[in-house]
C-alpha cells in the first residue's frame, strides 16, 4: 500500500497507527472550534466527527489505494477506539449514523478529487472542432468529474485552480471556458459572481455525443 499524505503537513503514511492519530487530530481541532460548554455535547460532537473522519480517511484510501484491506479498516477502528477509549459497539453505530455524510475525501476539495479521476478516467472528445485541444480536453475531463461529484449542484472552475491542473496559462483556460460555453458544454449558472469569486457552471455535455471516457496511459 503506497504511503498517503492526508495533509499538507503530515507525513506520508499507509500505517492504521498515525491515521489514527490524524483523524483524531483533525476531530480536537473541529470540537475546539465548534467551542461547546456543554461536556454531553462535546462527547457526542467528538464522537461523531471521529466517525465521520474515519469515513473521509476510508474514502481517501479507496481513491489512492483503489481498494481499502478490511484487515486495515478493523485495524484504524480498533487504534481510534483505543485512542479515545470508545466502545466498539458505540463507534460502530457512529460510523453507520455518519456514513452518509461525507462530501469529499479527507484532505482534498473538489477540484483535488476531479484531478485525481481525471488521472484514472480521462475524456476524449467528439467535437471536430475541440477534439485536437488539450485545453478544451483538460477543461471538460474536471468539469465531467466535478459534475460527478457535485450531483445536480453548479460547479466551479476557479481559472487559477483550473490553470495549475493543466499547467496552462490564466488566458488561456479563461479563453477554452469561454469557448466551451459557446460550444453549449458549459451553461454559466450565475451571470454576476464578485471579483475573486469563481463562476458557477453546469456541464451539459453527454457521454457518446459530446465526449467518451478512455483508459490512463500507461
Amino acid at each position: 500500500m503506497t504511503p498517503v499524505k492526508l495533509t499538507p503537513d503530515s507525513e506520508p503514511t499507509n500505517s492504521s497507527i498515525r491515521m489514527a492519530k490524524v483523524i483524531i487530530a483533525a476531530t480536537d481541532e473541529q470540537v475546539a472550534g465548534a467551542k461547546l460548554r456543554e461536556d454531553e455535547a462535546r462527547e457526542d460532537f467528538e464522537l461523531s466527527s471521529d466517525a465521520l473522519n474515519y469515513h473521509r480517511v476510508i474514502w481517501r484510501l479507496r481513491e489512492e489505494w483503489g481498494e481499502v484491506p478490511p484487515e486495515f479498516e478493523v485495524k484504524l477502528i480498533d487504534n481510534v477506539c483505543s485512542r479515545r477509549e470508545y466502545e466498539g459497539e458505540e463507534f460502530q453505530a457512529a460510523l453507520i449514523a455518519t456514513r452518509d455524510r461525507p462530501r469529499l475525501p479527507f484532505g482534498w476539495n473538489a477540484m483535488d478529487l476531479a484531478k485525481r479521476r481525471l488521472e484514472r478516467q480521462p475524456v476524449r472528445l467528439l467535437n471536430p472542432e475541440l477534439e485536437l485541444s488539450r485545453y478544451a480536453k483538460g477543461v471538460v475531463g474536471l468539469a465531467v468529474h466535478l459534475q460527478g461529484i457535485q450531483g445536480n449542484e453548479p460547479i466551479l472552475l476557479p481559472v487559477d485552480l483550473v490553470r495549475e491542473a493543466l499547467q496552462a496559462k490564466k488566458v488561456v483556460v479563461a479563453g477554452t471556458i469561454t469557448k466551451l460555453v459557446d460550444c453549449g458544454l458549459l451553461e454559466m449558472t450565475k451571470a454576476n459572481y464578485n471579483t475573486g469569486s469563481a463562476r458557477e457552471f453546469k456541464f451539459l455535455g453527454v457521454e457518446g455525443k459530446d465526449y467518451v471516457f478512455e483508459r490512463p496511459a500507461k
